[in-house]
C-alpha cells in the first residue's frame, strides 16, 4: 500500500487538501529494493532506520541455542524497526529478513524526527500508528503466553490469514515454537 495513502486512510490527521504536504514530506523517504533473504538488520546492528513495506513480507527472529526464532511477521502496509534498538540506539537482539522480494521505503532516524519536529499532524499520525503496533503486540504477548501450539496456529490464522499461505511451515513451524512435522499434524487437524 502507498504511504500517502495509508496517511490518508487513517482520516483522523490529514486530508485529501494536505496532499501537496504529504508529497513533499515523501520526498524524504528513499526506496530500497530488498531481494529474497537479505536482511535489513543483524543482530548487533544499530537499527538507525524505520521501514514501510510497500510490497513483499518480512520477518523478525532472533537466535536461541543456535536455533532462528521467529517473532512476527511484517506485510504490505505496515513499519518495522527493532523498537528497542531505534529508540536506545543500542545493539539490536534480533534480525528482519525479507522473505521475499520486497521494496519498502526508509527514513533515517535523525530525518525521522526532525520531520516529527516540524509537523504536528504528522505526530500525532506516527503516535496512532504507535499504539495500533502496541496493542497489536499486547495481543500477541497476552494470547501466546498462555497458548499450547494448536491455539497458537489459530491466533495467527484470525490475526494474520492474508499471510499464512505466503510463509513456509519451516517459518510458521520457528513461530509456534514446534517442529514441522508436529504443523503439519495441526494444519491437517484444521
Amino acid at each position: 500500500m502507498n504511504i500517502i495513502k495509508k496517511v490518508l486512510m487513517s482520516g483522523n490527521f490529514f486530508a485529501n487538501k494536505d496532499l501537496p504536504l504529504l508529497e513533499q514530506l515523501a520526498t524524504f523517504l528513499f526506496v530500497k529494493k530488498v531481494k529474497k533473504k537479505e536482511i535489513l538488520l543483524r543482530e548487533g546492528s544499530i537499527n538507525n532506520k524505520i521501514y514501510y513495506v510497500q510490497k513483499g513480507l518480512l520477518r523478525v527472529y532472533v537466535i536461541h541455542e543456535g536455533k532462528e526464532i521467529n517473532t512476527w511477521f511484517v506485510k504490505e502496509g505496515e513499519f518495522i524497526n527493532s523498537v528497542t534498538s531505534f529508540y536506545y540506539q543500542t545493539p539490536s537482539d534480533e534480525y528482519i529478513e525479507a522473505i521475499e522480494d520486497c521494496e519498502v521505503l526508509e527514513i533515517k532516524k535523525s530525518t525521522y524526527e526532525w520531520m516529527l519536529k516540524n509537523n504536528l499532524k504528522l505526530a500525532l499520525f506516527v503516535i496512532d500508528q504507535l499504539y495500533i503496533n502496541l496493542c497489536e503486540y499486547h495481543d500477541q504477548c497476552q494470547s501466546l503466553r498462555f497458548m499450547n501450539a494448536e491455539k497458537k496456529y489459530e491466533f495467527l490464522l484470525n490475526k494474520k490469514p492474508d499471510i499464512l499461505n505466503r510463509l513456509s511451515q519451516k517459518h510458521i513451524a520457528s513461530f509456534l515454537g514446534i517442529e514441522t512435522t508436529y504443523l503439519s499434524k495441526i494444519i491437517s487437524k484444521l
